[in-house]
Parts: C-alpha cells; sequence; structure tokens
C-alpha cells in the first residue's frame, strides 16, 4: 500500500506531541507504524480482535519495550472524506490513538474513554 500522506514529518510531530502529554516509559525502544489495505487489516482484526471487517488501525505493545501501530489507509481515506477532515488529520488522530492504546489508554469503558479522548485531542492540538 502507497501511502504519501504518512509522512516521517507527519510521525515525528505525532511522535512529540504524544511526549508532551504523557510519559512514555524510557525502556522503549522502537514504534513500528505498519500501512496495510483492506483485505490484510480485515485479516488482522478477525485474527487478533475477532471481528470479521475493515478497522482503521490496530495496536500491539511489545510490552515493555514500544509496540507497532497497523493503520489501513483505505480506511483512514474513507473516515477522512466521512468526517470531511484532511487524511492527514485523519492519520495522525490514528497514530495518536495507536500510541495511547500501546501505552495502556483504552476507551471501551466509559469511564476510560472520558480520560482517553481528551487526551486525544489535547496531543492533537501540538500537531
Amino acid at each position: 500500500v502507497v501511502a504519501p500522506q504518512l509522512t516521517n514529518s507527519l510521525l515525528q510531530r505525532v511522535w512529540q506531541a504524544v511526549q508532551r502529554q504523557v510519559t512514555v516509559p524510557p525502556r522503549w525502544q522502537q514504534v513500528s507504524v505498519v500501512v496495510v489495505g483492506d483485505v490484510a487489516m480485515q485479516r488482522l482484526n478477525k485474527r487478533y480482535r475477532h471481528s470479521d471487517t475493515v478497522t482503521d488501525v490496530l495496536s500491539f505493545p511489545y510490552g515493555t519495550d514500544g509496540g507497532e501501530i497497523v493503520v489501513c489507509y483505505p480506511q483512514a481515506k474513507r473516515q477522512a472524506t466521512s468526517k470531511q477532515v484532511s487524511l492527514r488529520s485523519e492519520l495522525a488522530w490514528l497514530l495518536t490513538h495507536g500510541l495511547l492504546h500501546i501505552l495502556g489508554y483504552d476507551h471501551e469503558r466509559a469511564k476510560d474513554a472520558k480520560v482517553m479522548r481528551p487526551l486525544e485531542q489535547r496531543i492533537l492540538q501540538y500537531v
């Protein structure tokens, strides 16, 4: 999948913005970003979340060493169009969302979402 809007500059801006708002464990070695298409994302989502649908982003923590973010670029494009935002903005949100999941934040329960959602918004102000 070709992802011309997912640039090193965007990745760095998101990373720096996240670090301004949350503590990143000093042991983190790396965070990988993988870009996939619909078919690959649906397979991953089915395998790891038991949901046979295309999703926008999946996160896989590597213990305390970092993690991997998988972004479905076609889904990001569809969501950007649907939300009437730029693709860059949607990708920034997906990367932020993925990083926060790796750091242990969640939004499945209402009380957790009340922490994670505003944190995402504060982070995105710096991207």
